[in-house]
């Protein structure tokens, strides 16, 4: 039997003796997954014949959190997933993901809905409807915009409706058409334009029409078919969620908790609603408890990460461990597999990578769609010598970032900020790209080197250092870990939280990687 702290045993207790909402601040490491589990179970016991929903981020996190409660119930571990899940539902409690409740709120209302399977199709859902939207006249780089914006929208922002609500969400996303599309008059108001009436239509629905995985999220939020499933919603990593995703856990139980860590609220950038749990505490009246102590991080390792969190605390038991500093010319010599180098930014993890196979050790930069953008911008360069193919992404990234900057002074805030996000991020794949080119005999083998280097196969494993952005890494941890600080800055609380989040990946040894160490 587990021995649970006074915060796990304070949390049990608000469970089975109150009826009221509840937020758990749980900060890294701290036995969230384990505590939720538990504390269900034990509402369960204390409420027979009520129902328990516990929403998850993802598919992973839900089939890992079902493994969790099946051996409570007796339940063989070695069921297939679909029986498993079954399984818990007939104990009464069922994990899913708030695209998994959100479809269940839709045969709630439209019976014979179907999932759209690409497979199977000549067109998908997001295709056909921009198609539509725009016509005939419309290049087809253009109905390909619309369709990733309206897929955001229905996702991201399902109450948008009106011209100008889309726009940010347009410029941090690449949705945005380029200036030969733009001097054509299919500039970025005809993308929103034609993205809202894509939308408009999506909402329209009837039975036995097919939906797709946007429409989960987006058609209960939308027609207002949220509707009170279960007796007792857990939302876990709140701070990761929309808006709309909440909005879908809030509609789906008459109770809520809402369990997270709004110092791990690093997703803005994806429409995370980063104040989702200090917003649900208002808008519920909800209880807060603490989950502050962590297991996983060595003492001294905790002392570094109070300076963004200062109600973080070291287990009575957790090791000493270590933190120290390194000179970057001497990682690759240091850096085992199993080890983690992290970034804020992507482009120093490449140098770093390529360093590290030429000196015959296995590393993998996290984010294989980072080397899909990478190749596209490549292939729009048509460049036949790496001389020329330096030339071209440095003059591409001038002219783009002089695009974004020519529009700030007219800007909004909202789309101010995507603007300056956007800039940031050129920047970033222009350096990521030299640094493919570098030392390359031709442009096959820059094309190979960014299809090979960037992959999430390996994540963490012992035979592989992973090299990854700070937010490729969130959830993850290593025994060591190498962060890289000077690519750190603490200008707003987001970026306060990505160095929070960076030195709680180490478990044992956290090395900060930086110039200002002359070792």
């Amino acid at each position: 039997m587990l021995a649970w702290s006074t915060q796990q045993e304070s949390i049990f207790t608000f469970f089975t003796d109150s009826a009221d909402h509840l937020v758990v601040r749980a900060r890294a490491g701290t036995g969230k997954t384990t505590t939720i589990v538990e504390a269900v179970i034990r509402w369960l016991a204390a409420n027979p014949g009520k129902t328990a929903v516990v929403c998850a981020f993802n598919v992973r996190i839900a089939e890992e959190l079902r493994r969790k409660f099946a051996p409570v119930f007796g339940i063989p571990l070695t069921l297939p997933a679909k029986d498993l899940e079954r399984a818990l539902a007939a104990k009464n409690v069922e994990v899913k993901t708030l695209h998994a409740v959100g479809f269940s709120c839709c045969r709630r209302f439209r019976d014979r809905l179907i999932i759209e399977d690409i497979k199977k199709v000549a067109m998908s859902r997001r295709d056909s409807l921009a198609q539509r939207v725009c016509g005939r006249n419309a290049p087809d780089a253009v109905v390909r915009l619309v369709a990733k914006l309206h897929t955001l929208g229905r996702e991201v922002a399902p109450h948008a409706m009106k011209q100008g609500e889309l726009a940010a969400l347009a410029i941090r996303h690449d949705c945005e058409p380029d200036e030969a599309l733009e001097r054509m008059g299919f500039g970025l108001d005809y993308v929103e334009k034609k993205a809202l009436e894509a939308m408009e239509i999506a909402a329209d629905v009837k039975s036995g029409d097919t939906i797709d995985f946007s429409d989960m999220i987006f058609l209960p939020v939308r027609n207002h078919w949220l509707s009170k499933q279960w007796d007792l919603g857990v939302v876990d990593e709140a701070q990761d969620m929309t808006t709309a995703q909440l909005e879908i856990a809030q509609g789906c139980a008459a109770r809520m908790v809402v369990v997270g860590d709004n110092c791990q609220a690093i997703y803005g950038f994806r429409g995370a609603d980063s104040d989702s749990l200090d917003r649900l505490k208002a808008e519920l009246s909800a209880t807060e408890r603490g989950l502050t102590v962590t297991y996983r991080c060595g003492q001294s390792i905790v002392k570094v990460a109070q300076g963004w969190v200062p109600d973080f605390e070291a287990g009575p038991d957790n090791p000493e461990g270590l933190v120290r500093s390194l000179n970057p010319s001497k990682l690759t010599q240091e850096a085992q597999p199993g080890d983690f180098i992290l970034s804020r930014l992507n482009a120093p993890l490449v140098s770093i990578a390529m360093s590290l196979l030429r000196s015959g050790k296995r590393a993998r930069v996290a984010g294989k769609q980072i080397g899909k953008d990478l190749v596209a911008i490549l292939k729009k360069m048509k460049a036949t010598s790496v001389p020329q193919m330096l030339a071209r992404i440095e003059a591409w990234s001038e002219r783009e970032q002089n695009r974004q900057r020519a529009k700030l002074t007219a800007a909004s805030n909202g789309r101010r900020e995507a603007i300056n996000a956007k800039i940031e991020d050129i920047m970033d794949q222009a350096e990521m790209l030299a640094a493919l080119a570098d030392g390359a005999r031709n442009v096959e083998e820059i094309y190979s080197r960014a299809e090979a280097l960037f992959s999430d196969d390996g994540l963490g494993l012992a035979g592989v250092i992973t090299c990854s952005s700070v937010h490729k890494a969130k959830g993850l941890e290593a025994d060591r870990v190498f962060v890289m600080k000077d690519t750190l800055r603490e200008t707003t609380q987001e970026e306060m939280n990505i160095c929070y989040v960076a030195v709680t990946r180490a478990k044992k040894e956290m090395v900060w990687v930086t110039e200002n160490c002359h070792e």
